[in-house]
């Protein structure tokens, strides 16, 4: 019997390493991601004009973001959910209800340690029908098709994505105007509410930054933000929101980027590395050691405050971004993967395959994934991020690749890794259809 050859080994990413350049920014086979989002411009257009610059208001079909959030998926989340302080919570006129007003203890649970906690059906609904928002924080943790989207766009935008989740019935606003420190893509699931624009309150915010200037007496812009319209907001701009009657539910996706202080704290903490960064500073004065060591780390420091330095720095952080949690029992406890099953990839950022020569490498989620070059016709197939059937992509490749045995394995070694996950659909796709989705 043949033995099956060592196609992959896996290892751990070093914090520091070198990585070579950055990813590109194929976006697959469904295109960009805001395409799925914005109705009146292409996704290409709005990073060009828009993006972290100003605001912009799109339309679309009343109905056209039902999918993300129908009712009954909102009623399971509220069913089953224990009211976390940092996950949800009840607003009305700029200030947080307490929780003893919407939640309440479990009966017989709880007796000598901490209360275990849940939403109150009479409590929450009294509250909404005097004019409270629901926010519900990081609904995309809970919600799939939610997720499905922010994974998209944290992966096509290569920044942070979290979506919270904003209810009402009446015509109260929950919060002041304010401005955030991330940028924001509204999208009106239900209803319409009235929203206000004033201009930049603090240019280019960062987090616990205060604000510059008051919020202006007027707004540039009034307008009514209606179902199935998105609106985006850049961090720093003032806003206020304010539902205007009737059932109005919308999702926020929030983006944070990295700025440049985030480029220069990485410069400086390449240096430690470095015996010139790690010795005593001369408290006493100045001497000629010191002025030697700190001109060498200038230097340094200089070479990488470069667009070759960006280009690391970018692959780096990139390349460490961990992906949403994704379950799939019994399978991935046992191991053992039906034919049928549908796997596509799970990088949560773009990956690029680096061949050289006997070898080809793919690096993500802070794994290194070193593989035999013969694997590298799979790998293609599996960047193009769109699902593929077991079966399929495991079938025999007569040109000198894996056996479809050693492929079988391998698939289910990037499983347990994580690099792979079982497709979005529970419905096997049809022979072939990888291949027509590809193309």
């Amino acid at each position: 019997m043949m033995e099956t050859r060592r196609l992959l080994a896996v290892t751990e990413l070093d914090h520091l390493a070198d990585l070579p350049g950055p990813h590109p920014g194929g976006t697959g086979a469904q295109g960009h991601a805001l395409d799925r989002v914005l109705a009146t411009l292409s996704g290409e257009r709005f990073l060009d004009r828009y993006w972290g610059r100003d605001c912009y208001q799109d339309t679309g079909e009343p109905d056209r973001f039902h999918h993300l959030l129908p009712w009954d998926e909102l009623n399971r989340l509220l069913d089953g959910h224990r009211a976390w302080p940092l996950r949800m919570q009840v607003a009305k006129a700029g200030r947080s209800l307490p929780p003893s007003s919407y939640v309440e203890p479990i009966p017989g649970r709880g007796t000598g340690r901490e209360p275990v906690l849940r939403v109150g059906g009479v409590k929450l609904h009294a509250r909404l029908r005097e004019g409270a928002t629901l926010v519900f924080g990081s609904v995309d943790e809970a919600v799939p098709a939610v997720r499905d989207l922010a994974e998209a766009l944290e992966h096509d935008l290569s920044a942070e994505v979290f979506v919270n989740l904003y209810a009402s019935w009446g015509e109260v606003g929950a919060f002041d105007p304010h401005w955030d420190d991330h940028d924001g893509l509204i999208l009106q699931i239900y209803g319409r509410k009235e929203w206000q624009l004033f201009g930049v309150g603090r240019p280019v915010p960062l987090p616990g930054d205060e604000p510059l200037n008051e919020c202006p007496p007027v707004p540039s812009r009034q307008f009514e933000l209606r179902e199935g319209e998105a609106l985006y907001v850049p961090r720093g701009h003032w806003h206020a929101v304010r539902p205007v009657g009737g059932t109005t539910v919308h999702l926020t996706f929030g983006f944070r980027r990295p700025v440049v202080e985030d480029f220069l704290k990485w410069v400086a903490e390449r240096q430690r590395r470095h015996p010139e960064a790690r010795f005593d500073l001369p408290l006493t004065g100045w001497d000629d050691e010191t002025a030697v060591r700190l001109s060498t780390l200038r230097d340094r420091i200089g070479a990488l405050l470069t667009e070759d330095g960006l280009r690391r720095y970018v692959a780096e952080r990139d390349a460490h971004a961990q992906a949403r949690p994704r379950h799939a029992l019994p399978y991935a406890a046992s191991g053992d993967f039906p034919p049928d099953a549908v796997v596509v990839l799970a990088a949560p950022r773009p990956v690029a395959l680096h061949e050289d020569g006997s070898r080809c490498v793919i690096v993500s989620a802070g794994k290194r994934y070193d593989f035999d070059a013969v694997c590298a016709p799979l790998l293609r197939r599996l960047l193009e991020r769109t699902p593929w059937r077991l079966d399929e992509l495991v079938r025999d490749d007569d040109g000198g690749g894996p056996s479809s045995e050693e492929s079988r394995e391998l698939v289910a070694e990037l499983l347990r890794h994580g690099l792979l996950r079982l497709g979005p659909t529970s419905q096997p796709l049809p022979a072939g259809a990888s291949d027509r989705k590809g193309r």
